[in-house]
């Protein structure tokens, strides 16, 4: 169990300055308490598990994927604890094949269409955007209600009007503003997501505003822009060294060489401030969610996860896909050590709420049309 007493509480209402007779007496400080989560999984453990899930769902020509993901989720749900006591993950491996068999047919629809109907193809693609809202709400209530802690399932509550309102009518000014409202709708989506989840009878709260999210993206986009200039003005200045030095306009080679190396790093660049972008936007949501009057905290760092998107990279290539679980398993646990709730009270004062199932169809489709759904 890690608990530790912290002396940094967030925020709390402030206390009047001045004390008059007959005002009752202040009320001590609260003591706030840092509760962990943390991961125990082993590579060598889950790479039983991925090798046999991998070798059953090819000779079964991926039937049996819907069971592999019920072993993989529950193997890492089992393993991510909380005060001490894993959560669990409760769905059945029948309701997610049927849910993939829905996906895997509208997707070959599409596919399919696209080689010889553009007409089609248009009216899938209006079809699958026009679903999108439904399958963000569903799919988040199938995975919230067959996740559980202490026996308490999560629960997400539906509201399909709020739904298409900021997954699909709010695309009409991000378009019109050519992006820049992007930020902001990122901001309205992630609140929608999060305020309407519940645990145990208890509301989440999602305690920022929309626009508190161009900080990191403006942070990111002139971290870019700033990137680009200096990668130019070293190239223009290698390509006018070598100029002077002699280099022939005729020769082609050594133009293609700059060319090539510039666009290396400016890729590179792409994918090095992503990660810290995903970083400081996972600190951003996470460190503003009120559970009830308790508060997540995370902690995850850009150059850290870097580090271990790098290194699982480089050993995934140079084990030829061999290492994926060891890869798995290295960011699962790094992940749950930036992770804690902080609460004043026992965790075990929230109280449970019975709900019927969910259908897996949703889902699946928004996780194979590639549909950000997580918090």
């Amino acid at each position: 169990m890690h608990q530790d007493v912290i002396a940094t509480p967030p925020p709390l209402p402030p206390a009047p300055s001045i004390e008059l007779p007959g005002w009752p007496a202040r009320p001590p400080a609260l003591q706030w308490y840092e509760h962990r989560f943390q991961f125990d999984g082993r590579a060598g453990e889950y790479f039983r598990i991925w090798i046999v899930n991998l070798a059953l769902s090819i000779v079964t020509l991926g039937i049996y994927s819907a069971w592999a993901k019920v072993r993989t989720q529950r193997y890492f749900y089992g393993n991510t604890r909380l005060d001490g006591i894993p959560f669990e993950y409760l769905a059945r491996p029948w309701p997610i094949l049927k849910g993939r068999i829905i996906a895997v047919s509208l997707f070959t629809a599409y596919v399919l269409a696209s080689q010889f109907s553009l007409t089609w193809q248009l009216v899938l693609i209006g079809v699958i955007l026009a679903a999108t809202p439904w399958l963000i709400v569903r799919g988040s209530a199938f995975r919230a209600r067959y996740s559980s802690w202490r026996g308490l399932t999560f629960r997400f509550v539906p509201d399909y009007g709020e739904a298409y309102i900021r997954f699909l009518l709010l695309l009409f000014p991000l378009v019109l503003t050519l992006g820049i409202l992007y930020p902001w709708v990122q901001g309205k989506q992630k609140q929608f997501l999060v305020e309407h989840h519940r645990f145990g009878g208890t509301w989440f709260r999602f305690l920022l505003a929309p626009g508190r999210f161009y900080i990191p993206y403006l942070i990111a986009w002139g971290a870019l822009t700033a990137w680009i200039i200096v990668v130019m003005m070293l190239v223009f200045g290698v390509a006018m060294g070598a100029a002077a030095v002699g280099g022939s306009p005729s020769d082609a080679a050594p133009s293609l060489w700059i060319m090539i190396v510039m666009m290396t790093v400016i890729y590179g660049s792409y994918f090095v401030i992503f990660v810290f972008l995903a970083a400081a936007l996972v600190n951003l949501v996470y460190n503003h969610v009120d559970i009830g009057g308790r508060r997540l905290r995370s902690t995850i760092k850009g150059h850290q996860l870097l580090w271990i998107y790098f290194g699982n990279t480089l050993a995934i290539l140079a084990s030829a896909g061999l290492l994926i679980p060891w890869a798995k398993v290295r960011l699962a646990r790094y992940r749950a050590a930036c992770l804690s709730l902080l609460a004043t009270d026992a965790l075990d004062m929230m109280t449970a709420e019975r709900r019927g199932e969910i259908g897996a169809a949703a889902a699946e489709v928004d996780g194979l049309f590639d549909i950000d759904i997580g918090l």
